[in-house]
């Protein structure tokens, strides 16, 4: 399987199914494990230290995606990793609308909701990180995924 079969055939739409339904532990969960493994097949392909790139580009969000991939597997994310995670340990963010909104845990301006991570004593959006990490793949390795948009997603 190539990098854009993957893209294409997993990965897009995993990560459209959980920006349909971003509460979704499950979706959160299962966007995460296909997001991280781009890495994968991207080494499969000859490139070189994807990981690192994709790293390096994303901020604390490929960290965030690792640990939440692996943790989810192996019930906890060990010591090797940049964020702490045990499955489970997410948190259900409500959106900010009146009747549904949490001080504390909803965004102000979110009208969605999600699913959130606490690192560093602060929530930080499982959707957003997953995006930025399938974004900046494609930006890094745009011979691998021409054709492909995720702008809308």
């Amino acid at each position: 399987m190539t990098p854009a079969d993957y893209m294409r055939e997993i990965v897009l739409p995993t990560l459209a199914e959980f920006r349909e339904d971003r509460r979704s532990r499950r979706h959160a969960y299962l966007a995460c494990i296909v997001a991280f493994h781009i890495k994968d097949h991207l080494k499969q392909a000859g490139e070189k230290h994807p990981e690192e790139k994709l790293r390096a580009v994303t901020g604390g969000a490929f960290d965030l995606v690792r640990s939440v991939c692996n943790g989810a597997k192996h019930v906890v994310a060990d010591k090797s990793h940049a964020t702490a995670f045990t499955a489970g340990g997410d948190v259900d963010r409500p959106p900010a609308v009146a009747g549904q909104m949490m001080v504390g845990l909803s965004f102000l301006g979110d009208a969605y909701g999600g699913r959130s991570i606490v690192t560093d004593d602060r929530l930080v959006d499982v959707y957003v990180c997953v995006w930025r990490v399938v974004a900046a793949a494609m930006s890094q390795y745009p011979e691998h995924f021409r054709e492909m948009k995720i702008f809308d997603l």
